[in-house]
């Protein structure tokens, strides 16, 4: 059973997005749903997606409890950030 690739409404901003390089805040709110949800099916804490996207951890427990996303409770291995 394959599944179908979310619709976004920017791609080359959620991609950005995704890999850390511009603030979620950047992205429209259909774009930040599937953002949550990307990192969190990569194993992202609340704290986690948080750091990465510049949010608040309410921000993000907000969208996932939307999403009827399960808090993370082990913390994923994440990419260092050199700025």
């Amino acid at each position: 059973m394959s599944r179908t690739a979310p619709h976004l409404d920017y791609p080359g901003q959620y991609a950005g997005a995704l890999d850390g390089e511009i603030p979620g805040e950047a992205l429209t709110t259909n774009d930040r749903r599937v953002l949550v949800e990307a990192l969190h099916a990569r194993g992202y804490t609340d704290a986690q997606i948080a750091t990465h996207t510049r949010w608040t951890t309410y921000t993000v427990a907000r969208i996932r409890i939307e999403l009827g996303l399960h808090t993370n409770t082990t913390t994923a291995p994440t990419r260092k950030r050199i700025c």
